[in-house]
């Protein structure tokens, strides 16, 4: 950075992500909150990861899809990149997100399906973070690229449970609760909160939310080790389509679930339809068994899956046996070199990575051979560059499908089905 003189640019084009490429003169920045073809003044800041980003310090002229903000702190918050973007612009944008990075593989007989917007209030995954201002101690989020905390009264993409759950929070914060998640399923919701210290909590000073009416199960969180702060446990589980009913698939306060509810659904949904007729099913970061257990559950199949939290593995271990269905878990680095041969030959592998994706597991197709492959990227560069490695194993894409989960986040998921040649 050679000045913090504030400068005038363009807004050119939103990244996934939600940040936007502002021009100006002589350089190019990174600047959030920006909407494609408003010009503005931006204040360089810092270089981070090789790019110069900024804040916008004036509005000179709008672009023509720029909106006041429905939340009122969404400005400063870090939660919601896209606030300041029309409404009715988001689904488009994010499934041209989708098609640009899978350009290079999309075929003339690609079934391609763009988004469509997620309803408001649906987020069901939260963690809030504690700060502290002239009011007192307070659970909100993190400022954009900041530590900061910022203090809101309801956050418009949560549901209306988990607003239900923040309002209860006041008495909960003290100086030893460092945040707070909680995440809703069918009959329920988790509550954990994550200490600085390994004191058991004082219920007294919890009661007030204990006894709030909710279906609520409270727990502690030191050093990576949830316990429950209120005993007997309850069990909670999340409603997922299998056929012609639902199954209840038993979720833990560590167990990891799709932030909404509906766009879960419509995974499973658009899984079941992809796949046809299937006797053997391998999944591979398989979690608690969220994606295959339904379909194992609707079509009689065999499945066999691998996760590397080995938590996960006795929780989709148990579900199976709770559902009677054959399946067999195993735990296993599956960014490395692990035992193949429960894998071999399956007629469908489902592929849930991280946000890395799964190159090592991308190029064992030669071994693995399935018929066909549906995988889940919650990144869509990283989707496309292990698309792009089944394609030289000898995949060609069939179908894909963009899915907004993370309503006004500047995310975007993509469901693509691979088969051989």
């Amino acid at each position: 950075m050679t000045t913090r003189e504030p400068i005038s640019g363009v807004a050119e084009c939103i990244l996934p992500g939600g940040e936007t490429v502002v021009r100006t003169g002589h350089q190019t920045m990174l600047v959030p909150n920006a909407v494609t073809g408003d010009r503005l003044i931006v204040a360089p800041l810092q270089k981070r990861r090789g790019v110069l980003r900024g804040v916008i310090e004036q509005v000179i002229e709008p672009g023509s899809a720029r909106v006041a903000p429905p939340c009122p702190v969404a400005d400063a918050c870090g939660g919601c990149a896209l606030q300041f973007l029309a409404a009715d612009a988001h689904a488009a944008l994010k499934s041209e997100w989708v098609r640009d990075a899978f350009a290079a593989l999309i075929r003339p007989d690609t079934l391609w399906t763009p988004a469509s917007m997620p309803a408001p209030a649906s987020r069901r995954r939260v963690r809030w973070v504690v700060g502290s201002d002239a009011q007192g101690l307070f659970a909100g989020f993190y400022a954009h690229a900041s530590h900061r905390v910022i203090r809101h009264q309801r956050c418009m993409v949560l549901t209306p449970a988990l607003s239900a759950v923040h309002a209860l929070l006041r008495p909960v914060l003290n100086d030893d609760v460092e945040a707070v998640q909680a995440v809703e399923l069918s009959d329920g919701i988790h509550v954990i909160l994550e200490l600085k210290s390994g004191n058991l909590p004082d219920l007294r000073d919890y009661q007030e939310s204990l006894d709030n009416g909710l279906p609520m199960q409270w727990w502690w969180r030191y050093e990576g080790i949830t316990r429950p702060l209120t005993r007997p446990a309850k069990q909670f589980h999340d409603a997922l389509p299998a056929g012609s009913g639902d199954i209840m698939l038993t979720v833990g306060p560590d167990d990891f679930v799709q932030g909404q509810q509906a766009g879960n659904r419509q995974l499973i949904d658009l899984i079941r339809l992809w796949s046809g007729p299937v006797r053997r099913i391998a999944d591979l970061f398989c979690g608690i068994g969220n994606l295959s257990l339904p379909l194992a559950a609707a079509t009689g199949a065999e499945l066999f899956g691998a996760e590397l939290n080995p938590a996960s593995v006795r929780a989709a271990t148990a579900n199976a046996k709770a559902l009677g269905i054959r399946a067999r878990f195993a735990q296993a680095n599956l960014f490395e070199d692990f035992d193949l041969e429960a894998y071999i030959g399956a007629d469908l592998m489902i592929i849930d990575p991280p946000r890395r994706g799964a190159k090592r597991i991308c190029s064992s197709m030669t071994r693995l051979v399935p018929k066909k492959i549906i995988m889940v990227s919650c990144d869509p560069a990283a989707g496309a560059r292990d698309g792009a490695i089944l394609q030289q194993q000898g995949y060609r894409l069939k179908a894909l499908q963009a899915l907004d989960l993370f309503t006004y986040a500047g995310h975007v998921e993509s469901l693509t089905m691979w088969e051989r040649r």
